[in-house]
């Protein structure tokens, strides 16, 4: 066996046992059978960790000549074969179905009772290594030469996965914050990702008790730490707000006429484009282009109506726009009256302003004084970031005009798990004794008792109208109605200025609480866009007197026909009947989205309008065109298995239609995922990315494209690695520059579909420079290769844990990464 002899090996023949081989290997014993009788000898031995396949043969007895006694010699050469048996074992319990190989080539899974039986021939000279994997589990890993039938022990123990999410809050928005440090026992760990998101793996022993370290300079805290337990999956969440504050986002959505039978539209343009030019000039406001916030409101759906009222916190607009102004002119016997409102991210309404411009030349000035009264009044806010002297530093100054003598309101913040900000209480008020451009030094002014103020308090500028400084109790109550002469009601969100001074708005029953001292006069205006302004002096006699005014309505005559006709005609939501619609239906002048649909074959047009003439005439020429809803017909065919179908609806849109993009996004995805046709999904993605009107959008709306053109690039790369080496080099090379892309802008994949996106940028990502450098052989891509493959099991998404295509995947990249882990310099 195996060359060597082979001692007390069992001799049988024809069944029976004659004895055993000695030391040599070698049995001899004599026999005595007829002449021509066939006899079977069959060679046996059994030896522990070893499958010894018997040894068999069978032979004639011949005639012997001359009474001589006939001699029979036969080499019994035994195959063999060795074995060991691995037993896997967490805490005691088999572990089943994990993962064995041999020199890094799998061998098999574990059975129900965790243990695999490994059957070789012979073990390299250095020995074997053992490798035993499962998801959720510490790899095992040990090179020897077991020998032969041993039971080899594997202790798995559960891998620990910690998860660190840093994120911070602003305007209501919470974000991850993207280069926190993190650092374990001391040791640098890795920064948070543009999620504000690091994953740390251990593989070492369960329930190891670490410090876990957070560091992130400018912000509050700068530094955190807290003890961790590194068993099973842990996650930590953790809340910076940052020191210095960031500059408003701030978009002009529009500015609309009030005045029925007036062209303001020019009017409008020029106001706006004037409060543009003025309020953006100071710092603290930062310019979010009218087309920029125009194109986003469309595409998220959003009304002027939910703006104002429930606000854009939970849409996608958050990530745009911090604050939007809206604007109206109208037209009076003394000039022009110009409003603009500025509402925050939860539909607040915080600051409102009224001016007046003889006409069109005195625009700029009166654009001049909006933006001036704003930085005089608007509700800035700030924090304690330290305490120097028994003075408070406030991260705010001059250009948030703030000077000595400023009033701060103090707040703290009430803070939830993981501190978070889930609130805040006053506390008391500061006054500003020193403003420097960065930051100004304030003293307590006023205290509530048992409080005291924090590094992180927030701050807000204090600004209040004369007759609402305290002490002041007297207040009339303002009563608003308007609509149809037939129809009037209590009419909300009318925003009432006392000699020009915005003083509230009315709430919901039409009311509102005004401040005001007993026999002053006052100018009141109260205004809504829609309605007419009304103007009048009051002076009040009595605290709680109650004035009622009634606003008219301006209107304009809607007329609209459409092609194909007989759509549905909806206005703010109510409906107005069907197309055509030629007498006309009286709506208030402003804002208001006009939606009109014609059924399944077609896609629904819809646009905020401005209704600011007498009459908005959507008929003859200007009637409205629903196009074919070609995403709806492609989607039909493919729930349907009619890829061929599909391809050919979402074709059909032309650079015209306005789902050109997304009817060729999903085509591309055809021709990647179905037709495996990678030259034309490359076309496809391209040309959608491409796009003059996606400039703005490139990186979020179609962020998972870059993804889905790397995997194409990398299909083509593989196709040509046998044939054209350069070509592939040159497709891998493309491959990676798209999958970077989206690795750096993952934030914006759809939601429905993340963790598939971020899983599949992460894995072609890593295989695109894998097969680079197989292509090219160039060591200095080997730290990029490891890294690739470090950062996809890193960033496995834990959702995809266990579905059996994203588990294959993850078995595949462990063999690709161990071809080159080792490698590395």
């Amino acid at each position: 066996m195996d060359g060597r002899p082979v001692a007390s090996a069992k001799v049988m023949v024809d069944g029976q046992e004659r004895g055993v081989t000695d030391g040599s290997g070698v049995f001899a014993g004599t026999l005595e059978r007829k002449p021509g009788t066939e006899v079977e000898v069959l060679v046996a031995k059994e030896l522990p960790g070893y499958r010894i396949k018997p040894w068999k043969t069978s032979f004639l007895v011949k005639l012997p000549k001359d009474g001589a006694v006939d001699k029979y010699s036969f080499d019994a050469d035994l195959q063999a074969t060795r074995y060991f048996t691995l037993v896997v074992t967490e805490k005691g319990a088999p572990v089943a179905e994990a993962t064995v190989n041999v020199n890094d080539k799998e061998v098999g899974k574990t059975d129900a009772g965790g243990e695999l039986v490994y059957d070789y021939k012979e073990l390299p000279k250095k020995g074997v290594t053992l490798t035993v994997s499962k998801t959720g589990y510490a790899a095992w890993r040990k090179t020897g030469e077991p020998p032969p039938g041993q039971r080899l022990e594997v202790a798995l123990s559960r891998r620990t996965v910690v998860n660190v999410t840093a994120l911070t809050e602003e305007y209501g928005h919470t974000s991850g914050v993207a280069g926190v440090a993190v650092s374990i026992d001391g040791r640098a760990a890795g920064k948070t990702d543009d999620r504000g998101v690091y994953t740390y793996a251990y593989d070492g022993t369960p329930g190891k008790k670490v410090q876990l370290a957070l560091s992130s300079p400018g912000t509050i805290p700068s530094e955190w730490k807290t003890t961790v337990a590194l068993e099973g999956q842990v996650s930590i969440q953790r809340y910076f707000y940052p020191i210095t504050p960031k500059a408003i986002r701030v978009g002009i959505y529009r500015v609309g006429g009030n005045t029925p039978g007036v062209d303001l539209k020019e009017v409008a343009d020029l106001t706006e484009g004037a409060i543009a030019r003025q309020l953006f000039r100071y710092t603290v406001f930062r310019e979010v282009p009218s087309a920029e916030l125009e194109a986003e409101i469309k595409r998220a759906k959003l009304s002027i109506e939910r703006i104002t009222t429930k606000g854009w916190r939970d849409t996608p607009l958050r990530r745009t726009v911090d604050m939007i102004v809206l604007g109206s002119v109208a037209k009076d016997d003394k000039g022009l009256v110009i409003e603009t409102k500025f509402y925050t991210s939860g539909g607040q309404l915080i600051l409102s302003q009224i001016t007046r411009a003889r006409d069109t030349s005195a625009i700029s000035g009166a654009a001049r004084e909006v933006a001036a009264s704003v930085m005089e009044r608007f509700p800035f806010e700030g924090t304690v970031v330290a305490v120097e002297d028994g003075r408070y530093r406030i991260n705010i100054g001059k250009p948030y005009r703030i000077g000595r003598g400023t009033r701060l309101t103090l707040t703290a913040a009430t803070r939830g798990e993981a501190g978070k900000v889930t609130g805040y209480r006053e506390t008391g008020r500061l006054e500003v004794r020193r403003a420097d451009d960065a930051d100004s030094l304030a003293e307590i002014e006023d205290l509530r008792k048992g409080e005291r103020v924090n590094i992180g308090d927030r701050v807000v500028r204090r600004v209040v109208r004369e007759d609402e400084e305290e002490g002041a109790r007297t207040y009339v109550i303002l009563a608003a109605k308007g609509g149809l002469a037939s129809e009037t009601a209590p009419l909300p969100r009318v925003n009432v200025y006392l000699n020009n001074e915005w003083a509230g708005s009315t709430g919901v029953d039409g009311k509102a609480e005004v401040p005001v001292r007993l026999g002053k006069g006052y100018d009141l205006l109260l205004y809504r866009h829609g309605y007419q302004q009304v103007s009048e002096k009051i002076k009040v006699e009595k605290s709680g007197d109650t004035r009622e005014f009634a606003l008219s309505i301006n209107t304009a005559l809607f007329k609209v026909d459409s092609e194909p006709s007989r759509a549905a005609i909806f206005v703010d939501g109510d409906a107005l009947g069907k197309t055509p619609l030629l007498e006309g239906r009286p709506i208030g002048l402003g804002f208001h989205t006009v939606k009109l649909t014609a059924g399944e074959e077609y896609r629904d047009w819809e646009e905020v309008v401005e209704f600011d003439a007498k009459i908005e005439d959507r008929t003859g020429d200007a009637k409205i065109v629903l196009v074919h809803d070609y995403l709806k017909v492609g989607d039909g065919a493919v729930l349907k298995g009619d890829i061929d179908g599909a391809i050919q609806a979402y074709a059909s849109t032309d650079k015209r239609h306005p789902d050109y993009s997304e009817a060729h996004h999903r085509l591309a995805r055809i021709y990647l995922d179905e037709k495996n046709d990678y030259e034309a999904a490359t076309r496809e993605f391209e040309n959608v990315l491409s796009l003059p009107q996606n400039a703005q959008l490139i990186y979020k709306q179609f962020a998972v494209a870059f993804t889905n053109l790397g995997h194409a690039y990398y299909e083509t790369g593989s196709r040509l690695a046998e044939k054209d080496r350069d070509g592939a080099a040159q497709a891998f090379a493309k491959a990676i520059h798209n999958l970077q892309i989206a690795k750096q802008n993952t934030r914006f994949f759809p939601k429905e579909h993340y963790d598939e996106a971020l899983h599949d940028t992460y894995y072609y990502l890593a295989l695109a420079y894998h097969k680079l450098y197989l292509v090219t052989r160039k060591d200095a891509l080997l730290n990029n290769v490891n890294l690739a493959w470090r950062e996809y099991f890193d960033f496995f998404p834990k959702k995809l844990e266990g579905q059996s295509t994203f588990e294959q995947s993850r078995e595949s990249a462990q063999k690709y990464w161990n071809q080159v882990k080792d490698r590395s310099s």
